[in-house]
Protein backbone atom coordinates (compact mmCIF):
# COMPACT_ATOMS: atom_id res chain seq x y z
CA UNK A 1 0.00 0.00 0.00
CA UNK A 2 1.24 3.35 -0.87
CA UNK A 3 0.46 6.21 1.19
CA UNK A 4 2.52 9.01 0.03
CA UNK A 5 3.82 10.53 -3.82
CA UNK A 6 5.22 13.06 -5.46
CA UNK A 7 2.58 15.66 -6.77
CA UNK A 8 2.40 17.56 -10.45
CA UNK A 9 4.84 20.58 -10.88
CA UNK A 10 1.30 22.52 -11.28
CA UNK A 11 -0.85 20.54 -8.62
CA UNK A 12 0.11 23.64 -5.93
CA UNK A 13 -1.09 26.65 -8.38
CA UNK A 14 -4.45 24.17 -9.55
CA UNK A 15 -4.90 23.34 -5.61
CA UNK A 16 -4.19 27.31 -4.11
CA UNK A 17 -6.57 28.60 -7.46
CA UNK A 18 -9.33 26.88 -6.14
CA UNK A 19 -8.90 27.52 -2.90
CA UNK A 20 -9.40 31.14 -3.91
CA UNK A 21 -12.36 30.66 -5.88
CA UNK A 22 -15.39 31.74 -3.62
CA UNK A 23 -17.63 29.10 -1.97
CA UNK A 24 -14.88 26.26 -2.31
CA UNK A 25 -13.30 24.47 0.76
CA UNK A 26 -10.85 22.29 -0.96
CA UNK A 27 -8.56 19.55 0.63
CA UNK A 28 -5.52 18.34 -0.81
CA UNK A 29 -5.50 14.66 -0.20
CA UNK A 30 -2.67 13.83 -2.72
CA UNK A 31 -0.81 11.74 0.24
CA UNK A 32 -3.49 9.47 0.24
CA UNK A 33 -2.09 7.88 -2.57
CA UNK A 34 -3.59 4.41 -4.03
CA UNK A 35 -5.14 5.88 -6.90
CA UNK A 36 -7.26 8.38 -4.75
CA UNK A 37 -7.95 12.14 -6.68
CA UNK A 38 -5.74 14.72 -5.67
CA UNK A 39 -7.65 17.49 -4.28
CA UNK A 40 -11.66 17.55 -3.15
CA UNK A 41 -13.94 20.07 -3.01
CA UNK A 42 -17.27 21.10 -1.93
CA UNK A 43 -18.91 24.26 -2.33
CA UNK A 44 -23.20 24.89 -1.52
CA UNK A 45 -24.16 25.28 -4.64
CA UNK A 46 -22.09 22.85 -6.74
CA UNK A 47 -21.40 20.11 -4.68
CA UNK A 48 -18.52 17.57 -4.08
CA UNK A 49 -15.84 17.60 -6.87
CA UNK A 50 -12.86 14.85 -6.99
CA UNK A 51 -10.19 16.37 -8.90
CA UNK A 52 -7.09 14.06 -10.63
CA UNK A 53 -4.04 16.86 -11.18
CA UNK A 54 -2.00 16.33 -14.42
CA UNK A 55 1.19 18.38 -15.72
CA UNK A 56 0.12 19.25 -19.14
CA UNK A 57 3.47 20.16 -19.68
CA UNK A 58 4.11 16.60 -20.04
CA UNK A 59 3.68 14.53 -22.73
CA UNK A 60 0.07 12.84 -23.64
CA UNK A 61 1.91 9.29 -21.95
CA UNK A 62 3.29 10.85 -18.93
CA UNK A 63 -0.21 12.52 -18.26
CA UNK A 64 -2.08 9.10 -18.24
CA UNK A 65 -3.89 7.81 -15.18
CA UNK A 66 -2.18 5.16 -13.42
CA UNK A 67 -3.24 1.97 -13.47
CA UNK A 68 -3.88 2.64 -9.41
CA UNK A 69 -6.29 5.92 -10.61
CA UNK A 70 -8.14 4.30 -13.60
CA UNK A 71 -9.36 1.57 -11.25
CA UNK A 72 -10.52 4.47 -8.24
CA UNK A 73 -11.98 6.70 -10.86
CA UNK A 74 -14.12 3.83 -12.78
CA UNK A 75 -14.79 2.92 -8.50
CA UNK A 76 -15.84 6.32 -7.79
CA UNK A 77 -17.63 8.02 -10.71
CA UNK A 78 -19.87 4.56 -10.74
CA UNK A 79 -20.59 5.25 -7.42
CA UNK A 80 -22.00 8.75 -8.38
CA UNK A 81 -18.89 10.85 -7.69
CA UNK A 82 -17.80 14.03 -9.84
CA UNK A 83 -14.62 13.32 -10.64
CA UNK A 84 -12.10 15.48 -13.12
CA UNK A 85 -8.74 15.44 -14.31
CA UNK A 86 -7.28 18.79 -14.87
CA UNK A 87 -4.28 20.06 -15.87
CA UNK A 88 -5.18 24.03 -16.22
CA UNK A 89 -7.03 26.49 -13.49
CA UNK A 90 -9.32 27.01 -16.42
CA UNK A 91 -10.66 23.32 -16.18
CA UNK A 92 -11.94 23.52 -12.50
CA UNK A 93 -15.66 23.69 -11.88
Amino acid sequence: MRHARRTDANHRSIRDAWRAKPGWRVVDTSHIGNGFPDLVGAHHKHGVWLVEVKDGKKSPSKQRLTEAEAEMHGLLTAAGCRLLVVARVEDLP
